[in-house]
């Protein structure tokens, strides 16, 4: 009689989500705090005047613009993966290892942010800047659609306002993102734009009015 395979702790399923929570404020904490890092304090010569300082001050213009906008980002990020784990009870081995990427691709953006910071008019870092986004929003995509879909690891009952709201979510994002990296062909202030205004609608909670 041959005996039957038992599946391990993690893919059964019957892993808890606590510490990858733990995990993921951590890694996202440390992104969101490292995208200061590229604002230097200016160097003035001797003798300069508050004039001087301000006016270097100004000239930091993009790199304080590229923190504002991706510490927004991340934030816009992070409400959406905690809120999604909220109705995420267990974990398997590809939903590990899906949100294990998925950290990969937040701690990489402060050198994307910077990127686009030091070269705020430049296509290439523009380009860069809208791909890795929609990297993002697709693997946090990903992660809902494996978790939702197989049995044991979301709550029973699943409200289906929630697999919609999270469908809309990404369905709103990655199409603007590629706007954005077309329009930097032909207006980089334009993709800009889009960046910069992308997540009023999270931050009013104009898409959760939508369902």
């Amino acid at each position: 009689m041959e005996h039957e395979h038992k599946k391990s702790i993690i893919d059964a399923g019957e892993v808890t989500t606590a510490r990858l929570e733990t995990l993921v404020d951590g890694v996202f904490a440390i992104a969101m705090t490292l995208l200061v890092l590229d604002i230097h304090i200016p160097d003035l010569v001797s003798g300069a005047n508050s004039s001087d300082l301000f006016v270097q001050v100004i000239a930091l213009w993009p790199r304080i613009l590229s923190f504002l906008i991706t510490f927004i980002i991340l934030g816009m990020f992070w409400v959406g993966h905690h809120t999604e784990f909220r109705y995420i009870k267990k974990l398997d081995n590809e939903l590990m290892w899906q949100n294990i990427f998925y950290l990969l691709f937040v701690s990489f953006l402060p050198f994307t942010a910077a990127l686009l910071g030091r070269y705020p008019f430049n296509q290439a870092a523009v380009i860069i800047y809208g791909v890795h986004l929609s990297i993002m929003v697709l693997l946090h995509y990903f992660m809902w659609q494996h978790a939702s879909k197989h049995t044991g690891l979301a709550v029973e009952n699943l409200d289906p306002r929630v697999n919609k709201q999270a469908n809309r979510l990404v369905y709103f994002a990655v199409p603007f993102y590629a706007l954005a990296i077309l329009l930097s062909f032909w207006r980089i202030e334009a993709s800009l734009i889009i960046y910069a205004v992308l997540p009023l609608p999270y931050i009013f909670g104009w898409t959760y009015k939508w369902i």
